[in-house]
């Protein structure tokens, strides 16, 4: 059987910084609010003619170089984003057209924060069946774009920040190396506790989106922060013990857990609630905020060539985001 593996990963930031005082002129709150409620002190924002598909287009290059490949071999693409360069087509197809493969099969998904586990799955699946030999999975947000500093909006508004990060799998030559599980859940009951009401065909009219939907704020997210953050720290704490459950192991067994970079508040307490070694978490949050699906990926590449996530080093990936969504992935580095 083949063994899959993550041949490469690379990440791209956006130059410009913005602080917690930048934060404060766009909006009503403070540092030291924001620093107490969600320990991000800065994070990068993407100039206005940046979009989703031109921040993946250094990270992908990246992460096909780490592979040492060339991006004639992959055979697909995947990418994750919840702000798509253009309501449609999928923002996989604009990526497409700035990486220069034509003809290859893409493929969007919406996983939102968890974007990288499940394209991890499906590369991983494929790759398996023999069906593709290289995979290159992006996730990319430039959520600055959706910052809404109103009373009802500025709760998510001061986490974002925007970002992108790719990785490349494909077939492993060494046993020892290998995406060894990956585990996907999803509880579509909670999709209202995160989430954009417009535009959407649920809303009962003819219009695609009115005035009325951009003064009322349906065109911005809204977010029920408590739901969110007790379905957050319970189903990742969850994933986490499913995957030492399903492998055999403890957390003992565990070199490095990267958890999405939700917020830092959520992520001390599913520390505390897992019992793994401070330590052994890699963090980032504080530095570049929450990035939805790119958290993941860009933590994983800054993981690795920091020395964090060696050759060898066995690694657990977790992630919760809207839908409500949530997955992990162990893999061997």
């Amino acid at each position: 059987m083949i063994q899959s593996c993550i041949l490469g990963t690379g990440h791209y930031l956006p130059p410009k910084v913005v602080t917690n005082f930048d934060v404060m002129k766009m909006m009503e709150t403070s540092d030291a609010f924001i620093v107490e409620r969600t320990g991000v002190r800065r994070r990068r924002h993407a100039e206005p003619g940046v979009s989703a598909s031109d921040l993946a287009v250094p990270a992908c290059l990246a992460a096909v170089e780490d592979a040492g490949l060339t991006m004639d071999q992959i055979d697909l693409l995947i990418m994750n984003t919840i702000t798509p360069d253009h309501a449609d087509p999928g923002c996989a197809f604009f990526l497409q057209a700035k990486l220069a493969v034509p003809g290859i099969a893409v493929m969007d998904i919406r996983q939102q924060c968890a974007g990288l586990i499940y394209g991890l799955a499906i590369a991983d699946h494929f790759v398996k069946a023999g069906t593709y030999r290289h995979v290159l999975i992006a996730c990319s947000e430039v959520l600055s774009k959706r910052i809404d500093g109103s009373l009802d909006g500025r709760n998510i508004a001061i986490l974002l920040g925007d970002g992108a990060g790719a990785v490349v799998v494909g077939p492993s030559d060494d046993r020892r190396k290998g995406i060894l599980s990956t585990i996907l859940h999803a509880d579509g009951s909670g999709a209202k506790a995160l989430y954009t009401a417009a535009p959407g065909s649920a809303l009962g009219r003819t219009e695609h989106i009115t005035k009325e939907d951009i003064d009322a704020g349906r065109v911005h997210f809204r977010m029920d922060g408590r739901a969110v953050f007790d379905n957050g720290v319970a189903r990742m704490s969850e994933a986490v013990f499913e995957s030492l459950k399903v492998n055999g192991l403890t957390m003992d067994s565990i070199d490095l857990l990267i958890p999405h970079q939700a917020n830092l508040r959520m992520l001390e307490t599913i520390v505390a609630r897992v019992a793994v070694p401070p330590g052994k978490v890699f963090v980032n949050v504080e530095e570049y905020g929450n990035m939805a699906s790119a958290c993941l990926p860009i933590a994983l590449d800054q993981a690795r060539k920091s020395g964090r996530a060696r050759d060898g080093s066995l690694v657990m990936l977790v992630a919760f985001g809207s839908g409500f969504v949530w997955a992990s992935a162990l893999v061997r580095m």
